[in-house]
């Protein structure tokens, strides 16, 4: 039941619309290829979406761009042929999103039920509670925390969270991690998060205050909001930090390899990721549909850039079921540079053991 918002909310990093009876209802949605449609009842979802673009979408003159070519679309008859749910949603995937241009947009059929219960603003603090509860028995999105051979670190990490249990989780991996001489922390596949939880991960590995975003929302105040990683305990601040990046890695995850790319924190070892920059949050349309509208602008503090559509480069190219070796053995040739006594040792070994 509360694995359904956490599924919701895991491709952003801010949601301004919570859908609560993606918590209450205990079924899923109705199978979009079930539910059919007029033509009437189309245009009521294409004519809900154009008017959610105007209001909300991050770029306000690219949203009524969009949604004027959309509407000329809708006049020209092509959403029409669609019969069913799952049929405009495969139009909308085909003819609007290339319009949109933003890897977070996407329209997704929730049903009438689950979309007469969305309302602004965060979830009731029980809600919360039971949320935070069901991460703690799931592992907090840590999943795996192990050393590798040469004493290098090992930390997975699936989502970006902005709770306290993955504050506590992730400070008991460090903790376990405290002696190790290098560190890799693994991203692929993880779908985002949000800037504050980047910010928690981020304090572990630095010494000083360090502003990571600035997320501003146009409809807003101005300024927006910087995001600030402040040095946390257990600190890795001063040893080798590796990345482990591909094409799955999204929005809040890519934040993560960015900034740290970014201050010159970490080498980042994969493939590009996915290009997915504009956070936001959904949208109630029309007819049990929803849109996810990207509504805030997030820019790095150091480059004053993102990475929407093009992706984190790797510092490091490797493919990505391989990414975890060739780190291993960037990382034990880092400590080598350095280490001595038992620590050297212990690196050499573990090197040794890469073969190659």
């Amino acid at each position: 039941m509360i694995r359904r918002l956490s599924a919701l909310c895991a491709a952003v990093i801010a949601l301004a619309l919570t859908p609560a009876a993606a918590r209450a209802q205990p079924g899923p949605p109705p199978d979009p290829a079930s539910v059919t449609l007029s033509a009437e009842q189309s245009r009521a979802v294409i004519d809900a979406l154009g008017q959610v673009l105007r209001e909300r979408f991050a770029f306000p003159d690219r949203g009524a761009v969009a949604a004027r070519e959309i509407e000329a679309m809708q006049d020209r008859g092509e959403f029409d042929d669609a019969r069913t749910a799952a049929g405009l949603l495969e139009l909308i995937d085909a003819r609007v999103a290339p319009v949109v241009n933003d890897r977070h947009f996407r329209v997704r059929y929730m049903g009438p039920e689950i979309l007469a219960t969305f309302r602004e603003g965060p979830p009731p603090p029980e809600e919360i509670a039971a949320f935070h509860e069901e991460m703690r028995l799931r592992g907090a999105e840590i999943p795996d925390v192990r050393w590798l051979d040469g004493n290098v670190g090992y930390l997975r990490i699936t989502r970006f969270m902005d709770a306290p249990p993955f504050a506590q989780k992730l400070a008991a991996a460090m903790g376990m991690l405290a002696d190790t001489s290098a560190l890799i922390i693994d991203v692929r596949g993880a779908p985002g998060g949000e800037p504050a939880g980047v910010a928690a991960v981020i304090g572990h590995l630095v010494d000083q205050p360090t502003p990571t975003v600035r997320l501003v929302d146009p409809a807003g105040p101005a300024q927006g909001r910087v995001f600030v990683a402040e040095p946390r305990d257990p600190a890795y601040a001063s040893r080798p930090v590796y990345v482990l990046i591909d094409g799955e890695t999204g929005s809040g995850a890519e934040e993560f390899a960015y900034d740290l790319q970014a201050m010159g924190r970490a080498t980042l070892v994969g493939q590009a990721t996915y290009g997915a920059a504009t956070p936001g949050g959904f949208r109630p349309l029309a007819e049990g549909f929803a849109a996810f509208i990207p509504m805030q602008v997030v820019t790095n503090t150091v480059t004053g850039a993102n990475w929407e559509g093009v992706g984190v480069r790797p510092d490091v190219e490797a493919p990505a079921d391989q990414a975890l070796d060739v780190a291993r053995r960037l990382a034990l040739e880092a400590v080598l540079r350095d280490a001595d006594g038992l620590r050297r040792a212990i690196a050499e070994e573990g090197l040794a053991g890469l073969g190659g």
